[in-house]
């Protein structure tokens, strides 16, 4: 499975172009079979998302968030859980994503100044990006520094804002993606591989 893992839309992200059936169909037009959509500090209603999963049926959409932390990003992969929203420190949303089983991944952290001071805590994310469109390829290569030293997964994901930044980076991986949380065990199993346009 061809997967997205951080992607936002116009519709919660002031900073993303297009609309989400926008975003939706391109992901299928370029082979995506499944997508998380991490809206910046917003998360979706659920029956929203059921509408849009009823207009695209060729893949599977599941819930997400970026959350601002200070200077960092954590994307927090499967929830529409509001209470996120409210946290504001980064141990409480990893502590509160573990206990429900979600996918958490520190989101370019190598981007700037601070936004990768939870790599030095006593608790991490489960992941962290390693190429995106908003990674440059010096910053790509300190996350796989970083990730070696502390024996976390790297993920591959497009960080799109636009139709053009999709189909850059991403995983793939053999193992169905069936529900939301699925990936958690996926990625921390290393039953995935990193792909890149580039090859």
């Amino acid at each position: 499975m061809k997967v997205e893992l951080h992607l936002h839309t116009s519709r919660y992200s002031a900073c993303a172009i297009h609309a989400p059936h926008e975003m939706i169909a391109r992901l299928i037009e370029t082979g995506y079979e499944a997508v998380y959509i991490t809206e910046h500090d917003a998360v979706w209603r659920d029956d929203d998302l059921e509408d849009l999963r009823a207009e695209f049926p060729a893949i599977r959409i599941f819930p997400g968030v970026e959350l601002t932390l200070g200077s960092q990003h954590l994307l927090v992969l499967g929830t529409t859980d509001p209470a996120y929203l409210s946290l504001g420190a980064e141990r409480a949303a990893l502590e509160k994503a573990r206990r429900e089983n979600h996918l958490t991944v520190l989101a370019h952290p190598f981007r700037w100044a601070g936004s990768s001071v939870m790599l030095g805590g006593d608790m991490l994310p489960d992941a962290i990006e390693y190429y995106t469109a908003n990674h440059e390829p010096g910053m790509a290569g300190i996350s796989r520094a970083e990730s070696i030293r502390l024996k976390l997964p790297l993920v591959n994901a497009s960080d799109a804002h636009s139709m053009d930044m999709i189909a850059h980076y991403w995983i793939e991986t053999h193992r169905p993606v069936r529900r939301a949380d699925d990936i958690r065990r996926i990625v921390l199993s290393g039953q995935y591989e990193l792909r890149t346009a580039a090859g």
